[in-house]
């Protein structure tokens, strides 16, 4: 109950101060475009992207947390557990449970196309299983949604080329249940 009272006056505080950032956003946006100088213009467009980037990142952190609390509340989760993010010798995808089950099974994240768009999803070796990571939401295209796909490998310690292995083995293995049906 703590935690959560806490998280909800973070979300408050959070709701509060993003009210404000947009009301100086919009004054100091003005002042910037009529000073005309590109130097200016050209840093302020490269802070723009790195506020989008952190934006995007905290707005999946919140719909994580979302359907995280959908899913206690519901009584049932929509997707397998994840590991914690790696340290660097840290064996990921090893030595964590599954629903009380031991899981050795390697894994990797990579897009996936869906009629609205691309998504996220999480594909074990060997198998034709994948999960969609649906608390990542939907992106517009496979690019978007593979780049993000390969931070998530990144932050769990995956390296690129195991994560190639994975997926490439895991496209094999579906492609081998396909053709036996």
């Amino acid at each position: 109950m703590k935690g959560r009272a806490s998280l909800l006056k973070s979300l408050t505080r959070l709701d509060r101060y993003s009210k404000t950032c947009l009301a100086r956003c919009d004054t100091y946006s003005k002042r910037t475009l009529r000073s005309g100088d590109a130097g200016e213009l050209a840093h302020t467009s490269r802070e723009i992207v790195r506020v989008q980037l952190n934006m995007m990142k905290l707005s999946r952190e919140l719909a994580a947390v979302s359907n995280q609390i959908r899913g206690f509340v519901a009584g049932e989760a929509r997707c397998l557990a994840m590991p914690a993010p790696a340290d660097a010798g840290n064996q990921v995808g090893r030595d964590f449970k599954v629903k009380g089950q031991e899981c050795c099974e390697r894994f990797a994240f990579t897009a996936a196309l869906t009629e609205t768009g691309a998504e996220v999803v999480r594909v074990v070796a060997d198998t034709s299983a994948l999960w969609p990571q649906q608390e990542y939401g939907c992106f517009e295209t496979w690019t978007e949604a593979q780049d993000f796909a390969t931070v998530l490998n990144q932050t769990y310690g995956i390296d690129p080329i195991e994560a190639q292995h994975i997926v490439v083995s895991a496209n094999l293995a579906l492609r081998s249940s396909n053709e036996a049906s």
